[in-house]
């Protein structure tokens, strides 16, 4: 179990299919088996994944499906049929060759973190000799060199793969299982420290209006045309998001963890200035208001956004992540987005001295 100096190579799930795939065993000498407290083996893949789903998917190939696109389609049925179902090991970089499923609760309820699987235990055929692997029903694989997660151990991923010269290629000896963590759980543990949040990409800058907020009135108990100098100040929560499972949207501030300098770096790069949680805006305006009216101030901010996407990585040695983050703030100018609403004053409002004051023509005050 000699240790290798090269970086293994692990895939996310957007990776097409490594180079340098071992050559296929002889047909005859493959084996396929299921784990799930009990060893079983069958004579070909289909009879191993009709095992593996309780015999509800039948129609497996009689080999493993070489490369990931093939086996992702298959694994998402199998997934349906066996909620338990943690992950599928294959002798081969590319998915293929001998065949090792086991179903370890689909790291669903109280599975601890990480659960570690011995494969010298569960089956010494498959001991330093399988190359790739792929999670199964919300598990990400740590594979490692030794028993019980020690030796070199790989990060935790949705599916990898160990190519001849690279790091844990015919060493793997044990594996963990980490639940994949939902977006709102990444998000969290990028805030609290938890995780390592990396910035991955910006991808997409633009210029929106917010809801208008009436920040200031006057009004006019007199029978001519007022003329009133008004000043008026307003806050705007800024809003720094991450988004989560089905649309949701987890609103946490300005941090963001490790991500928080390189999306304020990015935010200053594309609109030449840096976020804060709040924007004031702070002016003196002069106004007409006709007689015997109630005028409204409204302000509608508008705010510059940036969106991009991060990766999560837990502490733990633990799955990844990929997080989609939004930074909305609003442009600090106090002069654009500014309307009035005239009302006409009834005499129930003329005759109530808190618009219409005995000694005056009428109230001005900021919101």
């Amino acid at each position: 179990m000699s240790r290798k100096t090269a970086v293994s190579a692990l895939a996310a799930l957007t990776v097409l299919s490594p180079l340098g795939v071992a050559q296929a065993a002889d047909a005859a000498s493959l084996r396929y088996c299921h784990y799930n407290g009990t060893l079983t083996c069958v004579a070909d893949f289909r009879a191993l994944v009709k095992v593996a789903t309780f015999g509800k998917v039948q129609d497996g190939p009689l080999t493993a499906p070489s490369g990931q696109a093939a086996l992702t389609a298959l694994t998402r049925r199998m997934e349906q049929a066996n909620p338990y179902l943690s992950s599928m090991h294959f002798s081969n970089p590319d998915w293929s060759g001998s065949v090792l499923s086991i179903a370890a609760n689909g790291c669903r309820g109280d599975m601890p973190r990480p659960a570690i699987m011995n494969l010298h235990q569960i089956d010494p055929n498959f001991d330093n000799r399988v190359n790739s692997e792929i999670g199964m029903n919300i598990c990400q694989v740590s594979p490692a060199e030794h028993p019980n997660r020690t030796g070199y151990v790989g990060h935790a991923r949705p599916i990898g793969w160990h190519n001849q010269g690279t790091a844990l290629f015919n060493q793997i000896t044990s594996i963990s299982y980490y639940p994949t963590p939902t977006q709102a759980e990444a998000a969290k543990a990028c805030k609290d420290g938890t995780a390592k949040c990396t910035l991955n990409q910006t991808t997409k800058a633009s210029i929106v209006q917010g809801e208008s907020k009436a920040v200031a009135f006057s009004s006019n108990c007199t029978s001519i045309v007022q003329t009133r100098a008004l000043w008026w100040e307003t806050s705007v929560a800024n809003e720094q998001s991450f988004q989560t499972e089905y649309g949701q949207k987890l609103t946490i501030g300005l941090e963001f963890g490790d991500l928080k300098t390189g999306i304020e770096a990015s935010f200053a790069q594309r609109y030449g200035h840096s976020t804060t949680n709040t924007t004031t805006f702070k002016q003196q305006d002069t106004v007409s208001i006709p007689p015997r009216t109630r005028s409204v101030l409204y302000k509608t901010p508008v705010f510059q956004v940036l969106s991009g996407s991060a990766w999560a990585q837990m502490n733990d040695g633990g799955a990844v992540t990929s997080l989609p983050w939004t930074v909305k703030q609003a442009v600090a100018d106090g002069s654009d987005g500014l309307t009035w609403d005239e009302v006409p004053l009834t005499a129930a409002e003329l005759a109530n001295p808190s618009l219409c004051p005995l000694s005056g023509g009428g109230v001005t005050k900021s919101l």
